[in-house]
């Protein structure tokens, strides 16, 4: 029910007003009927109203005025005027001033009620543009915890979300949840059902069209419950063909971003067993990797790393290698490589890679290990130089059209039909960087540009490639020095360079 507020200094037709219609029917509530703009003021300070129907003439301050308070007092109160025809001028001005609509005295019941529904969607559409701001707003708070790491109790003291004297013993737990498809805050009233069944209270925002993250207080559960609510978890994501990935707990010393992670990390388990699911995180998750290390960093032949690429296999195949842990023997097994393939064993250490940069510039996971495949077996082979010259500047030119799509080295490098750790060393000798390098500068150039205009945070990391807010706000502050968020409050200052990394 819309609360509406009537203004006429004459009584008659307040009278008239209030018994021309069934109000309540309409969906409306008279919430009171006044004689002239100051009293009208009055109760707008006071209270929430949603229309005002005034007469646009009357002595004293005129409806004018009143429109000009409601603008600065109430700007989503909707302003309806009456007026006569000799008073046309006025409704004029009154709609260049921004008024909703204007009825004609005497004012006819239709019009009215047509007046009375187009006001009910105009109110519907600013209810939903306000759920859609606090949503946002709700994001881009978890976003910026995210990006500063900042300590659980800070998170915890501005959500409220515990009593104070049992802060310090109150565990917490961040939940990511991805979809293939855009995942709309509807469809998680199901994930949410089944939070509050079990008791815990949550916060969550958006981090991409396709992902949301959640932040979990944990009660104490019994083991049995722990697994009822984990089975009913799995099956709503088998369901839905969702990916969930859940943080080890912590306490509210412990920072935000790293738990984030944890669970962001966990989220992207299928990229490597191609099962959806729910998982959490375990200090076991990449128990392989350790002697995985020792061995790669040993390796005196090709053929010790070739049976070091053949375990990592086998502890992907296991779920002993995770993300993270499969990057750093990728880039463990890249600086080995280079190391002997170099005269006297001393080699430019190669670019390192993140796991950032894994998930958002490699289709797949498994591409890594094609790669450190394909890199040993040139190595045998040594193939001969080829003109780099003409390859890389047409792979160039398809950068600088293509960079806000899905591009990857190994598309490109299928494309001229040479392997991709081929093209990125022609593309590195000709262009003095990585073809990743290259890649980003282009998308973070075009993100400073679109950053100085009225666009909204994640349709800037969608318009240049990045979906995931999360990783384009790293990568941007990992390059730029500040986050996309730091950089749009501070827009005007000197612009960064995205070219100077």
């Amino acid at each position: 029910m819309y609360k509406l507020l009537l203004v006429d200094d004459e009584p008659w037709i307040l009278k008239d007003m209030e018994q021309i219609i069934d109000w309540e029917e309409a969906g409306f509530h008279i919430a009171a009927k006044v004689g002239d703009v100051q009293l009208a003021e009055s109760i707008l300070r006071r209270q929430q109203i949603d229309v005002v129907i005034s007469d646009i003439r009357m002595p004293g301050k005129t409806g004018l005025d009143l429109l000009t308070f409601v603008n600065r007092v109430s700007p989503h109160t909707l302003v309806v005027f009456m007026s006569a025809y000799s008073e046309f001028t006025y409704a004029k001005q009154a709609i260049e001033q921004g008024c909703f609509n204007y009825l004609l005295k005497p004012v006819n019941m239709e019009e009215l009620l047509q007046t009375l529904e187009k006001c009910k969607e105009r109110l519907s559409q600013q209810k939903e543009e306000q759920s859609l701001r606090q949503a946002y707003d709700r994001s881009m708070l978890l976003l910026e915890w995210i990006e500063r790491d900042v300590a659980l109790r800070q998170v915890i003291d501005q959500l409220k979300l515990a009593d104070g004297s049992r802060q310090q013993e109150q565990q917490y737990a961040f939940a990511v949840v991805k979809s293939q498809a855009p995942l709309a805050e509807e469809e998680l009233l199901a994930t949410d059902r089944i939070l509050a069944r079990f008791g815990i209270t949550f916060f969550r925002g958006r981090v991409s069209p396709y992902k949301w993250a959640y932040i979990l207080w944990l009660p104490d559960l019994s083991v049995v419950r722990t697994g009822k609510m984990f089975r009913e978890l799995r099956q709503l994501a088998a369901q839905c063909s969702w990916d969930v990935g859940i943080s080890s707990h912590g306490l509210p010393a412990d920072r935000a971003g790293k738990l984030y992670h944890q669970a962001n990390m966990m989220a992207d388990t299928s990229a490597l067993n191609n099962i959806t699911g729910v998982y959490r995180h375990k200090k076991d998750v990449n128990a392989a990797v350790p002697a995985l290390r020792e061995q790669i960093g040993k390796a005196a032949r090709i053929e010790h790393l070739e049976a070091a690429l053949f375990d990592v296999h086998k502890g992907i195949a296991k779920g002993r290698i995770h993300l993270n842990g499969l990057v750093e023997l990728y880039n463990l097994f890249m600086l080995s490589l280079a190391q002997l393939a170099a005269p006297g064993g001393h080699a430019d250490r190669p670019d390192s890679l993140t796991v950032q940069e894994l998930v958002l510039h490699y289709g797949n996971p498994h591409d890594l290990l094609e790669e450190m495949a394909q890199r040993i077996e040139e190595q045998k082979k040594k193939p001969g130089e080829i003109n780099a010259l003409p390859i890389v500047e047409e792979i160039t030119r398809d950068l600088d059209r293509m960079f806000a799509h899905r591009v990857s080295l190994k598309e490109m490098a299928q494309k001229y039909y040479i392997s991709p750790n081929y093209l990125s060393h022609l593309f590195k000798q000709e262009k003095g960087k990585s073809f990743i390098n290259y890649l980003i500068q282009k998308r973070l150039e075009a993100a400073i540009e679109l950053l100085e205009k009225d666009i909204s945070l994640y349709e800037v990391g969608r318009l240049v490639g990045y979906d995931d807010y999360a990783h384009f706000s790293k990568l941007f502050k990992k390059h730029i020095g500040m986050s996309p968020l730091d950089y749009k409050q501070q827009k005007g200052t000197t612009k960064p360079q995205a070219s100077e990394y």
